[in-house]
């Protein structure tokens, strides 16, 4: 992998390399011209740079320009989309502006000064680069003694499955790029027109929302026609949840025909519980710290990145692997997976724990958004949204349920809307 860092500051250059080195061969220059001359004779050579790291203050041609200048060149080599470079922007600003021009002008992500390691890193592993071996690679820990298993330990598949993480032979699922760069937008502040013309890039993402909007469940008197339309009366919650899971359904996608209904019952899984989580909050009159509906749709990513690993295992050594040890690793161990795969895309501490612990009865009541997604978890699951048994013939002694105070009542409002809305929008989103 071939790295290119521009910054005329040598401490922060400096410092990007040394992080660097456990991902590929960084080369450094000091201004916006020279990175871009670098560009051009890495693809006149037939060995383009993988990664580009920009600083947006360079002198003479800053880092704006420079990733425009970047980004035309790719243009008119016709390079195709996917083999383009992932361009970061590192800024010691956080603005409204500048995060717009970056993201129109087509970078993937920013890096915000001060930086460190984990946090360089964090965002490199996020869009799909391997930490070489003895860098900051994946590990899934053992659960305790007793824990699922023959064995009451790791099984045969887990120990492979480790292995070929250690080795870099794996690569972790990234995160759709439209769910980061929607979250920069929303948290500078942007408005409904700022969001129409980001989102106006993906044709498909427009044609979903102005049909969402136009759906039974948000219909007005009036057609929609166009992108803000539809933004203005779903309002830009509801539209950035939307495209979220809009964006995440590509995860569920299976490339081997053996698991496309396992994955498509992952995905259901994953809405259905997106969908009472919101619900949940709203008849409580609840505010969390993050959003119900991405926790709920982000709490069984693990399950998602075991599946597509082994699928991948699979391909490689032309060894099946019997359904019964895959689902006895997803039982066990989707929770440690699903919590390594969100810190690498950089997601907060309380989606981690979110994912860690959500199938525990014994659950930490001074976390409001665990307990509720613990409690949707086991909702949808008595619903048929999901891979196995709640667990629970009275949702009403869940414990998440006690210790929010849902009743018989508000349990059964939330299974009847959940219904609705996955009657209602579920085809939107597939």
């Amino acid at each position: 992998m071939k790295i290119l860092v521009a910054d005329d500051e040598l401490v922060s250059r400096k410092k990007l390399q040394k992080i660097l080195k456990d991902v590929g061969e960084c080369e450094a220059v000091m201004d916006g011209i020279s990175a871009v001359e670098a560009c051009r004779d890495a693809w006149e050579n037939s060995s383009p740079f993988d990664l580009v790291i920009l600083d947006i203050l360079m002198p003479e041609m800053d880092g704006t320009e420079a990733l425009r200048a970047i980004r035309r060149l790719e243009d008119e080599s016709d390079v195709p989309k996917d083999r383009r470079a992932k361009i970061f922007m590192v800024t010691v600003q956080s603005d409204k502006e500048t995060i717009l021009t970056c993201v129109k002008a087509g970078c993937d992500d920013f890096i915000t000064k001060p930086f460190t390691y984990d946090t360089v890193i964090g965002k490199v592993q996020r869009h799909g680069f391997t930490v070489r071996e003895g860098g900051a690679g994946m590990d899934l820990p053992d659960r305790e003694p007793g824990s699922p298993g023959e064995d009451g330990g790791r099984s045969g598949l887990l120990e492979k499955i480790i292995t070929r993480f250690k080795r870099g032979e794996i690569n972790l699922p990234t995160l759709p790029q439209i769910h980061s760069k929607f979250k920069e937008l929303v948290d500078a502040g942007a408005n409904i027109q700022d969001i129409a013309e980001f989102l106006k890039l993906d044709a498909a993402i427009t044609s979903k929302l102005i049909s969402i909007s136009n759906s039974s469940y948000y219909r007005g008197v009036v057609e929609n026609r166009t992108l803000d339309q539809a933004i203005s009366r779903l309002g830009l919650e509801t539209t950035q949840q939307t495209v979220n899971a809009i964006a995440n359904h590509e995860l569920y996608l299976a490339k081997d025909r053996k698991y496309t209904d396992l994955m498509d019952r992952l995905w259901e899984h994953a809405l259905s519980c997106a969908h009472a989580a919101q619900i949940v909050t709203e008849s409580l009159r609840i505010s969390l710290q993050e959003d119900p509906f991405t926790l709920g749709l982000l709490h069984d990513i693990g399950k998602l990145l075991l599946v597509q690993v082994v699928g991948e295992m699979e391909k490689k050594t032309s060894e099946a692997v019997e359904s019964r040890e895959l689902f006895q690793v997803l039982g066990a161990y989707h929770d440690k997976a699903g919590a390594v795969l969100l810190k690498r895309w950089c997601f907060s501490e309380i989606y981690v724990n979110v994912a860690l612990r959500h199938h525990l009865d014994e659950i930490d009541s001074s976390s409001r958004e665990l307990m509720v997604i613990h409690f949707a978890n086991i909702l949808v699951r008595a619903m048929g949204y999901g891979l196995d048994d709640p667990g629970y013939e009275d949702l009403s002694a869940v414990p998440s349920a006690q210790e929010l105070g849902l009743n018989s009542d508000m349990i059964a409002h939330v299974q009847k809307t959940v219904t609705q809305r996955m009657e209602e929008l579920k085809h939107y989103l597939d």
